[in-house]
């Protein structure tokens, strides 16, 4: 594009009426920058791909009142955005359409209520002390409970064990050099399922660069389901918990307790 032809796009865009003109002008600028930065936003926060439907929707009707109203560049703008939009969104949200043509899955679900109060406080005293002592000699663990929503696709190919919770199993468990201590341990019907296991690691962009990799799975499995995780650093012994994507840090054993004791049900 020379000069003549940009010196006639202004030309023919103000169109003989300068106010008019420059309403328009500054009003078809403002909107381009907000789409843009609106744009960048989605990258970066990799909305969930059903609002990105009901944003596209939006904006097929915003170009059509940039139509109407003369608004040239939003209007070339919007143009070229949805010349290669198909593509990107075959990129970012390869996974989330596949769900969509492939259709959801419907998640099993299972009863892992503990048969009293009794019973879900010992299990949790355990878990709390094996806890205790794998943070206090900065040995890393992922501990998982199975709420409502089944983890048998995770179990499957893990380790299996089928043994009651203990301080010494577990602990065996996870001290460095076994075959299984880089795994998670998934608790199931009050009992210790399997070791070993290999959660979906998450694709958040948000999570802090400091957290490792068994952070992100842990925060990843609560991204997939209603499990409860709880996470020991190998690198700082801090304790953390996962649920439902989010992620609690430096967490002392008697937050862990009461944590524990909201999350898992019992009859």
């Amino acid at each position: 594009m020379n000069f003549d032809s940009i010196k006639q796009f202004f030309v023919d865009y103000f169109n003989g009426n300068q106010t008019t003109g420059i309403i328009r002008f500054v009003s078809d600028v403002l909107v381009v920058c907000g789409l843009v930065i609106a744009f960048f936003f989605f990258i970066h926060k990799r909305i969930n791909v059903w609002r990105i439907l009901v944003v596209l929707g939006i904006g097929v009707a915003i170009f059509f009142l940039a139509i109407v109203f003369e608004l040239k560049i939003l209007t070339k703008f919007m143009e070229y955005l949805g010349s290669w939009i198909i593509g990107f969104f075959i990129i970012v949200y390869a996974a989330d359409v596949k769900v969509a043509l492939e259709g959801k899955q419907v998640k099993e679900h299972s009863d892992n209520s503990f048969n009293s109060n009794k019973e879900k406080a010992d299990i949790i005293a355990v878990i709390c002390q094996t806890v205790d002592y794998l943070s206090k000699r900065k040995i890393g663990a992922l501990i998982t409970f199975e709420r409502k929503d089944s983890l048998k696709a995770i179990i499957a190919p893990a380790i299996q064990i089928n043994a009651d919770i203990t301080q010494e199993i577990l602990t065996t468990i996870f001290t460095p050099g076994t075959a299984c201590h880089d795994g998670g341990v998934i608790i199931q019907n009050n009992k210790i399922a399997c070791a070993g296991a290999y959660y979906p690691l998450s694709d958040n962009y948000n999570i802090p660069k400091f957290l490792g990799t068994r952070h992100r799975a842990a925060i990843g499995m609560s991204e997939n389901n209603d499990s409860v995780t709880i996470i020991v650093s190998e690198e700082t012994g801090n304790i953390s918990l996962a649920i439902s994507g989010n992620i609690n840090l430096q967490l002392s054993i008697e937050r862990i307790q009461t944590l524990l004791d909201g999350y898992l049900p019992s009859k």
